[in-house]
């Protein structure tokens, strides 16, 4: 593992300086679960590494009146263990346990699981699901991004040069919304996604649902939305025939490829069969 120089900068403005300076050879270190590997490995090469543990304002999560506020360096373990995630937050709290092992839940951070622009990150489709909001700070300021639109491609984000994630927002949905995630990976959890499926159902008082997202991971080149079967949902009451059908529309609409894990037939087939279940948990949840 070889870089020129190390920086532990202790606040935000310090660090986006940093990457100011030297840009593409700059690379921000949060947990290292991906990182150090790829470091190790020398499949990766940097001039500069940037360590955030130094900015403990990263790690907290605080609830205010217009939602959850979830700091970039939070460990997935502590929002595991957290019980500032109730109601259809909870997906985001299930999916952080669905991040690998034990060992690495415990060093791995929120941040780092979404800006690895991975498109199997577990955490990542049950916050598209939440509606959640990407805070992102550079040398001009701070900006928010829904999380949907951070993805440009596998690996790839819409950061420039000089900036970070500082954090995420999770809105206040409010009552009537529940959301649910499953992934199937042959190892369990502590492999990686083969298809990860989330959705969240917000319904009325008798029933009919009045918003509706279905997200994928891992059967496109970023995380996606699926609006044909959000928009099949919203102002019906969910049967089994109508998880059916949205469950075939986002088989339709998702684009995976075939690799070690999976092919994309199968992947396909397995879109259709979780997002039937997903939809289900989140409209029980929802109750």
């Amino acid at each position: 593992m070889k870089f020129d120089w190390y920086y532990e900068p202790t606040s935000v403005n310090e660090c986006v300086e940093i990457l100011k300076e030297y840009g593409s050879e700059a690379k921000l270190l949060a947990g290292g679960t991906d990182l150090v590997v790829r470091l190790r490995s020398r499949a990766q090469k940097v001039k500069a590494l940037v360590s955030l543990n130094a900015m403990p304002e990263l790690s907290r999560i605080q609830k205010t009146e217009d939602g959850l506020h979830i700091g970039a360096m939070t460990k997935l373990m502590d929002i595991t263990k957290s019980e500032m995630f109730t109601g259809s937050w909870m997906v985001v709290k299930k999916s952080a346990g669905n991040v690998s092992s034990m060992q690495v839940r415990n060093v791995a951070t929120i941040g780092g699981n979404t800006c690895n622009a991975s498109p199997s990150a577990d955490t990542v489709p049950g916050m598209i699901a939440s509606d959640a909001i990407v805070r992102i700070a550079g040398t001009e300021g701070e900006r928010a991004l829904p999380l949907e639109q951070f993805f440009t491609g596998p690996g790839k984000t819409a950061l420039k040069k000089d900036e970070m994630v500082v954090g995420f927002k999770l809105p206040d949905l409010g009552p009537g919304n529940g959301a649910a995630y499953k992934k199937y990976a042959i190892r369990g959890d502590s492999d990686i996604a083969i298809v990860g499926v989330a959705a969240r159902l917000k319904l009325s008082q008798d029933g009919i649902i009045e918003d509706a997202r279905v997200v994928l991971g891992a059967v496109a080149p970023t995380p996606i939305r699926v609006p044909s079967a959000e928009q099949m949902l919203i102002g019906q009451v969910l049967t089994d025939e109508l998880a059916a059908k949205a469950a075939q529309a986002a088989s339709d609409f998702c684009t995976p490829i075939t690799d070690a894990r999976a092919t994309k037939e199968y992947r396909k087939e397995m879109v259709r069969v979780w997002t039937q279940y997903v939809l289900k948990e989140a409209h029980s949840n929802a109750q």
